[in-house]
């Protein structure tokens, strides 16, 4: 796929073509990490999407400004979700959701025995209706919610089910392809970048990521960090790209053969941190005192950090890291994170 080339009003365009509220706190931060480029001996400036507002942040508020003006267009009164207990994307739904006036339920398989603590604390703080699920079946799971919707729906209410809805997967490249025109912007006010090697978990964000620094002709390399199985977390780029590109009127499709996904940082698993994971975590805090995630963040600098020891930057190279949040989930993690015992 080539995406026809935009200005970037043309891209702007496009995009403020669609249905919108302002949720996000936007532009956020672009910062240079000087310590951590010292140690690993390559420039890397972080992106600090974990500072967009709302409920602690994350990248998944910038996809609110669209999913919730779809929920809003389409008379929407229940927002229904289906997420996990260490869930961002549930997190930050929920609070959208009730900033815009929608009751909020979360279906979260796997979940019976969990601590409220992390994410599901703070949902249960928003005043959520969470059905905590002792069963991770996908089949089980959707005919739960399936039931839950239709009864819903016979008591009059209008549900927007994100499991159902393009716009609440779709947002995330849509809402990456406009941080693409914040960032090459924010750029301007750094020294020259020759060439940029951007790192974020893979998603819709990285699609959108892809597609606008193709369609601006931007000399810029995405790498899209897996953090789980595809059994376990499956960071579908293209479908979501697809019908992102979809709703901004693109007739072009984005191909797998066109997606890098690096797949040695999983670890044990998703939502499970392994010792390299871990090793992120506690470097960037030290040097730069930026608390990255356990689930998402920590993995994909784990990424980064193995790049540099590899001797796979140079010097005409700029690291790009995409801070995504999920700090929540460090308090799940205590045990695995903390340097030593206190007792």
């Amino acid at each position: 796929m080539k995406m026809p080339s935009l200005s970037k009003q043309q891209l702007k365009s496009k995009i403020d073509s669609l249905p919108r509220v302002n949720i996000a706190l936007l532009p956020t931060p672009l910062q240079e990490a000087p310590r951590l480029s010292k140690e690993l001996g390559v420039r890397i400036l972080i992106k600090r999407d974990d500072l967009t507002g709302l409920a602690m942040g994350g990248n998944k508020v910038r996809h609110m400004d669209f999913c919730m003006a779809d929920a809003i267009e389409k008379g929407a009164e229940v927002s229904l979700n289906i997420n996990p207990w260490m869930s961002n994307n549930a997190r930050i739904i929920g609070a959208a959701s009730k900033i815009v006036g929608l009751d909020y339920i979360n279906v979260a398989p796997a979940s019976k025995l969990r601590p409220i603590q992390g994410n599901l604390l703070i949902q249960d703080i928003l005043g959520t209706d969470l059905h905590l699920l002792d069963t991770s079946d996908h089949k089980k799971v959707h005919e739960y919610v399936d039931k839950l919707e239709t009864k819903l729906i016979e008591q009059g209410k209008s549900v927007y089910n994100h499991v159902k809805e393009h716009m609440s997967r779709s947002s995330a490249t849509i809402s990456y392809m406009e941080a693409t025109l914040e960032i090459d912007q924010q750029l301007e006010n750094h020294e020259f970048v020759e060439n940029l090697e951007v790192f974020i978990a893979s998603g819709g964000a990285q699609g959108g990521l892809m597609l606008a620094s193709q369609a601006l002709n931007l000399p810029w390399n995405i790498h899209g960090v897996i953090v789980g199985k595809p059994e376990e977390s499956y960071a579908d780029v293209v479908t979501w790209s697809n019908n992102a590109l979809n709703h901004l009127g693109f007739s072009e499709r984005l191909d797998w053969s066109e997606v890098e996904q690096l797949d040695k940082y999983i670890g044990p698993g998703y939502a499970i941190p392994g010792e390299d994971c871990i090793e992120a975590i506690r470097m960037v805090a030290e040097l730069e005192g930026i608390l990255l995630d356990p689930v998402y963040t920590g993995k994909v600098m784990a990424a980064v950090i193995d790049y540099a020891r590899n001797g796979k930057f140079n010097e005409q190279d700029t690291v790009l890291f995409i801070h995504t949040g999920g700090l929540p989930e460090l308090f799940d993690f205590a045990e695995e994170l903390k340097r030593r015992d206190y007792t």
